[in-house]
């Protein structure tokens, strides 16, 4: 029990112990707060005793200011300045530019000494100088100072009024052009111009259909006439039948010659047939003295009585189109090509191998050719210009060309020589010379021959063949007899000897095809026929009748 007295004992004794010990800290924290407050009010009580100080000195000085103020309203308001030297006066106005009024600076030298030297707040002194409107209580001027930095960039100001217009300046250069602007309006219609020249030949238009067959005309009357000159006169009437004649003595027989019927049947002009129809007007009548004879006939190595089968050269995509060697130099190798009945390019091929390799160069004719019948003679193209009826002959190498007018010759408005070719004009060459095969405008109907001269370029002959060409399909010239076919390219069907001015009798077959024929024309340095049919370049062997007659 004295145990758990004496441990009663000591557990009250620390917290006593504790008690104290937190009186004790209790009165520290005190007595350090009072020294603490006790500092902080000396310090205020000497910042108050200063702030006193200086209110007092401020009402000092605004008693001061009062006074000074009263004193300038009882000044007198204009006293004469003194007299100063030019330099003095310089550096005070120098001192005081920008001063309102000059009858400020006329107050009194010891008043501004005295304001000058008085201590006084800058606030007031700028208050004094606002309320007197013009004091300005400054020193001399001091040096300049530095250049202060660069301020901001401003805005752009807005844009001032136009000036007067200056004087006109020199010609600049020429600016590139503008946009192509809007449409104006539309104008008035003009007045109708003159009747412009025929423009050339367009393109082509798809062929249209088949017209309907036309009612058969009246037979015409054929005649072997040659015109020299001039157009074909009116017919005359029929003359009355002679009386017949007494029968003549009988003649001596004669040998019998195998082949002479045949002979005489080809060259004295007696055949069968409205195609051999002897003429029944008086043309050829007191006309002996002329080129042409009644009684020429043309020589056995003349005339042709086969031709042998076709070659193929080469095939084209072309249906019309023509393709001509040199006829007279037989050195020359070239082959000129020129497609479809209208245009104006011609293919130029160096030799046969070109031509099948396809190795040519392009030239250009002065003007567009038409048809199908066009012909080379001495390095010279002959040529029909479309439109007109006119033919051209082109150099080649030169370039240079000439024309010559066929009058009387339908050339226009679809009134075809050859229908199958769209050709107006036929132009050959054979070992007479040169021809033109073509219409008369006349009748509208006969076939003419004319032959030219091709030194001058002129026609020297006109031929009336007086065969219709209605009838006629195509047509060659070979040692000078023209033989034209039927209307389908088949076969030949009439043959007339130009230079003796009579139909002979010819009938043979030409081909067994019945493509379009669009050219036909006869070579003679290797009595060959050039054709084109419905693209294919084709080649006929021609046969005359004196190998026949050596076979």
């Amino acid at each position: 029990m004295a145990r758990g007295a004496q441990r009663g004992r000591g557990g009250a004794g620390w917290v006593l112990r504790g008690a104290l010990a937190a009186v004790a800290l209790l009165s520290a924290l005190n007595a350090a707060g009072t020294v603490f407050v006790l500092c902080q009010w000396r310090e205020l009580s000497a910042t108050l005793r200063a702030l006193e100080a200086q209110r007092g000195r401020e009402q000092r000085q605004d008693s001061a200011l009062q006074a000074f103020l009263a004193e300038l309203s009882r000044a007198p308001r204009e006293v004469p300045a003194p007299s100063q030297s030019p330099a003095s006066a310089a550096r005070s106005k120098r001192s005081h530019r920008g001063e309102p009024a000059p009858h400020i600076r006329a107050e009194s030298q010891d008043m501004l000494m005295m304001m000058t030297y008085s201590i006084l707040p800058v606030r007031v002194m700028v208050d004094l100088c606002n309320s007197t409107k013009g004091i300005c209580l400054t020193g001399p001027p001091g040096p300049p100072g530095r250049p202060g930095a660069d301020g901001i960039p401003g805005h752009n100001g807005s844009d001032g009024q136009p000036g007067p217009q200056g004087p006109k300046g020199e010609k600049g250069a020429n600016g590139k052009r503008g946009k192509k602007g809007q449409p104006g309006a539309t104008g008035n219609p003009g007045g109708k111009g003159e009747k412009g020249d025929p423009g050339e030949l367009g393109l082509t238009g798809n062929e249209g259909p088949s017209g309907q067959k036309g009612e058969k005309g009246e037979k015409g009357d054929v005649s072997n006439d040659v015109l020299l000159a001039g157009a074909k006169g009116d017919q005359g009437p029929p003359g009355p039948p002679g009386p017949q004649g007494p029968p003549g003595p009988q003649g001596p027989p004669g040998s019998r010659r195998p082949k002479g019927s045949r002979l005489t049947n080809m060259f004295n002009g007696q055949c069968t047939g409205e195609a051999c129809a002897i003429p029944n007007d008086d043309t050829l009548v007191g006309k002996a003295d002329e080129t042409v004879s009644e009684h020429h006939f043309p020589q056995a190595e003349s005339v042709i009585t086969s031709i042998g089968n076709s070659t193929q050269v080469l095939k084209v995509k072309e249906t019309f189109g023509a393709w001509i060697r040199e006829s007279a130099n037989k050195s020359d190798e070239r082959i000129w090509v020129i497609k479809h009945f209208s245009g104006i390019l011609v293919k130029e091929f160096k030799d046969w191998p070109s031509l099948l390799n396809n190795s040519y160069m392009s030239i250009q004719l002065p003007h567009y050719f038409q048809g199908c019948g066009h012909a080379v003679y001495n390095n010279s193209l002959y040529y029909h210009k479309a439109g007109y009826n006119t033919i051209m002959r082109f150099e080649f190498g030169r370039e240079t060309y000439e024309t010559l007018k066929i009058e009387n010759a339908l050339y226009f408005d679809r009134k075809y020589l050859f229908a199958n070719s769209k050709t107006y004009f036929n132009l050959a060459v054979d070992e007479k010379g040169l021809w033109i095969i073509y219409a008369s405008s006349v009748d509208g109907s006969s076939i003419l021959v004319a032959k030219l001269d091709e030194r001058t370029f002129s026609v020297v002959q006109h031929v009336n063949t007086t065969y219709p060409k209605s009838k006629a399909g195509n047509a060659f010239i070979a040692q000078g007899i023209l033989y034209v076919t039927d209307t389908k390219d088949m076969s030949i069907t009439f043959a007339f000897d130009l230079l003796g001015g009579k139909q002979i009798n010819a009938n043979f077959n030409l081909r067994t095809s019945q493509s379009v024929l669009a050219m036909l024309s006869y070579n003679m340095r290797d009595q060959h026929l050039y054709s084109w049919e419905d693209g294919h370049l084709m080649l006929y062997p021609v046969k005359f009748l004196s190998a026949t007659l050596n076979q």
